[in-house]
């Protein structure tokens, strides 16, 4: 008969299957193919791709994924679309996140003049757990972007290179001295 030929194949799949658990991790990381949704604390994670208006995107960006980043409205309540998890700036940037590398806790966050100019940033260090967790993530990630998220928002992002100290970094945007000090003060 000829059923059997086929049905073995298809046998063999199966009790693989169910030995492997059916696609999840026996480990005790995260699945990566199911894509998390934003915390309300801090987190940071890979950048997958990033649109704002006139800037272009690289090629391995899939067609349907720009379309619909380029359809999203800033400021919007982070949701997962066609597994990312889409996020926006202040500057109204729309990102397209992977899972969170790491989460954790800020210990300190203080709003910082530039010069003597109306020009403010926030100046961030992480907690002992947390700084450590990253300085682990990032030898291997030298060129990739990281976004640094705050509540489904993203407060900055940066290219990893060998200058970037996992313990304190700087947020900087269109800040004043109030609205830096409203971040510092939600950080903390």
């Amino acid at each position: 008969m000829r059923i059997i030929p086929t049905l073995a194949p298809l046998a063999l799949v199966a009790a693989l299957t169910a030995a492997c658990g059916g696609g999840s991790s026996s480990g005790g990381s995260t699945d990566d193919s199911t894509i998390h949704g934003a915390s309300s604390g801090f987190e940071v994670r890979p950048v997958f791709a990033r649109y704002a208006p006139g800037v272009p995107f690289g090629p391995e960006v899939p067609q349907a994924l720009v379309q619909v980043m380029q359809n999203q409205a800033c400021p919007m309540t982070a949701q997962i679309i066609d597994g990312y998890l889409m996020e926006c700036d202040a500057g109204k940037t729309v990102y397209a996140l992977q899972n969170p590398i790491v989460s954790g806790s800020v210990e300190s966050a203080t709003a910082m003049q530039i010069g003597h100019k109306n020009i403010w940033y926030v100046e961030v260090g992480l907690d002992s757990s947390t700084a450590s967790k990253l300085a682990a993530e990032v030898p291997s990630m030298t060129g990739e972007q990281l976004a640094f998220t705050y509540g489904g928002t993203v407060l900055t992002s940066i290219a990893i290179d060998s200058s970037f100290h996992p313990t304190h970094f700087a947020i900087t945007g269109d800040y004043d001295q109030s609205s830096a000090t409203k971040l510092a003060s939600q950080l903390k």
